[in-house]
């Protein structure tokens, strides 16, 4: 019988803190800079992560909430100066990328893009949400609380509490109507 091996003990002692009953499955492609990063309780993350703290800066760069599910092959990459948001009881399908940094993009500077100066805005994804497979979310989004990112958005701009959004860029399709308990067009 197949078992999947999961990340080691003496591995979840170097992160910020990680949570009882929660677990890393391997293989993964990247884990660096896990002392600024923390792992609620009840967590699970599939093969082949990536959580990458790059620089000098905040403790907790990335916190992941409890109780979440993440899908294969997530991408978290944080600049140390900011921070990576994920709340409790969020759903992220597989192949999803959260960033909260950018590379420069002077075209005039004799600076390639890939060494210039990387800007860094916050994200926060709130509680409750589902983020579809193939999601990118770039720096400076807040994605609102039990909302839904479609799968292949790309999500540039933040997105309210309880609204459904689609396509690239992202934009809100439907909100959640408390009245009358039904998703509505936002049209």
């Amino acid at each position: 019988m197949f078992r999947d091996k999961n990340i080691s003990i003496l591995k979840k002692r170097k992160f910020y803190q990680f949570g009882s009953n929660s677990n890393i499955k391997k293989p993964y492609y990247q884990l660096s800079g896990i002392d600024k990063i923390k792992i609620g309780n009840n967590v699970t993350i599939m093969k082949n992560c990536r959580l990458a703290v790059y620089g000098n800066g905040l403790n907790e760069c990335i916190t992941i909430g409890n109780d979440c599910y993440i899908g294969f092959g997530l991408s978290v990459l944080a600049d140390a100066k900011g921070k990576v948001n994920i709340g409790n009881q969020v759903l992220i399908a597989s192949n999803v990328l959260i960033t909260n940094e950018e590379h420069g993009i002077e075209p005039e500077s004799e600076i390639s893009y890939m060494d210039q100066k990387l800007s860094c805005k916050n994200v926060i994804i709130d509680d409750g949400c589902w983020i579809g497979e193939k999601v990118c979310i770039l720096p400076g989004v807040r994605i609102g609380k039990k909302s839904i990112i479609g799968a292949g958005a790309i999500v540039t701009k933040s997105i309210p509490d309880y609204s459904i959004a689609v396509g690239n860029p992202a934009r809100v399709i439907k909100y959640y109507n408390f009245d009358k308990k039904r998703w509505e067009s936002a049209r």
